[in-house]
């Protein structure tokens, strides 16, 4: 199992331009949704170094799904000329959340399916009750047996009004693409206006959908007949970007990441210029020099605009090296808080009760032996590391390669000392 041997520096910061890779957020949904199609689709600027991309490849083959993968060019082309299997196997999605969107694609073309429950990142109960209780709004009817969701529409998906209880990223993608071919119209309310959702749903209105905004988380959806395939790109990856931007943070560092637009950013651009980074945007790139001390901060997480709960680990980490002290509030999971044990390890200051961290920021960390156990906590291990004095081993970094393409090679290029042991 890879691990990554880092030697951080306090005194060295990291220095470099990137490249933002296609948002994995994004790809996925996007992937899910190519199931809606009969005619070839073209996705561009794909993270295919990203290993849940890999996974849904592999899930889209298995249920009939052709694919074509330009690597070097980042691209796919996916052709779907032949009717779709309608069992999605567990060990397709055991290790991938996003695996729950084919239900929806499944649902909006062929009015059943039967799917395993999805896995991933151990943030915590994260249950698809708004998804099933909207799934029943359209029509449907669903039973769970043996870990499986066996779910149909025995006279097809119907138009009807849905209100999420609680803003849902995928349980706002899942029921769009379960209305696409509704009979008549579906109204969500309380959806997800992340980017990425923003994303799906300029990629089906090219493709001939009817989707339309009725106010800020409120839109209706007219049932069309067929979608045609087009090319689309891929948004930039705002977490990725963010991450980097926080190695930067941390270690007295200057970046530059190009290929993504810092509008995506807004509520965590300003906390970092908050605590003390002076930060440049353009249109498409964000620069960030860090020279003075860390100032400390208070925050809370919430659904976009606000501060997002994949961005929380890597400021926590951050915070961790100001002076002061922090508060982050967690609202959206649980279990969010994985890797302040291991940042402690290497000596900082973390208070845990409920929801609420609370920081005492610490000058000096030194290198550890941790585990990461999440997707974010990985890189969040990895900001500990490389500004620690001295080594640190990180175990179990396939949660980083998860979400994070070119993971290794990026953190090199900004001048890491870092190696890969088995």
């Amino acid at each position: 199992m890879e691990k990554f041997l880092i030697r951080g520096s306090s005194t060295k910061g990291v220095r470099g331009t990137l490249s933002c890779s296609g948002a994995k957020n994004a790809a996925l949904p996007l992937m899910a949704s190519s199931i809606l199609f009969n005619s070839t689709v073209t996705l561009k600027n794909i993270p295919l170094g990203a290993k849940d991309i890999q996974t849904m490849i592999i899930l889209l083959k298995s249920l009939g799904s052709q694919i074509k993968i330009l690597k070097k060019k980042k691209i796919l082309k996916i052709t779907n000329n032949k009717k779709h299997k309608l069992l999605v196997k567990y060990k397709y999605i055991s290790t991938m959340r996003a695996g729950v969107l084919v239900m929806g694609a499944l649902l909006g073309k062929y009015n059943k399916c039967s799917t395993a429950l999805s896995g991933g990142c151990s943030l915590g109960p994260r249950p698809i009750g708004y998804h099933l209780a909207g799934f029943k709004k359209l029509n449907c009817k669903y039973i769970l047996k043996q870990g499986y969701i066996n779910i149909s529409a025995n006279k097809g998906i119907k138009g009807n009004k849905y209100y999420f209880p609680k803003v849902s990223v995928t349980g706002t993608s899942n029921l769009i693409l379960a209305s696409i071919f509704a009979r008549g119209a579906t109204v969500l309310k309380n959806i997800s206006i992340e980017p990425e959702v923003l994303d799906l749903i300029k990629f089906l209105k090219n493709g001939g959908a009817k989707i339309y905004f009725e106010g800020k988380r409120t839109i209706k959806i007219y049932g069309v007949k067929k979608l045609k395939g087009h090319s689309h790109e891929v948004i930039g990856d705002r977490i990725e970007a963010f991450s980097y931007l926080c190695a930067a943070a941390i270690t007295r560092g200057k970046i530059k990441i190009n290929k993504i637009n810092p509008r995506y950013l807004r509520s965590e651009i300003k906390i970092l210029k908050n605590i003390g980074c002076k930060i440049k945007i353009n249109k498409t790139s964000i620069d960030l020099i860090r020279t003075n001390k860390l100032k400390p901060a208070n925050i809370k997480t919430a659904p976009f605009p606000g501060f997002a709960t994949d961005c929380m680990p890597m400021m926590m980490a951050v915070l961790a090296r100001s002076n002061g002290k922090s508060k982050i509030e967690e609202t959206i999971f649980s279990n969010r808080y994985m890797a302040a044990p291991e940042l402690v390890r290497m000596g900082a200051k973390i208070y845990i009760k409920g929801s609420t961290a609370t920081i005492i920021g610490e000058n000096n960390f030194n290198g550890a032996d941790c585990i990461s156990s999440d997707l974010r906590s990985t890189f969040a291990i990895i900001l500990g590391a490389i500004a620690a004095e001295g080594k640190s081993c990180i175990s179990r970094v396939y949660h980083g390669l998860r979400g994070y393409s070119d993971l290794y090679k990026n953190l090199k290029k900004i001048g890491v000392n870092i190696k890969r042991i088995n």
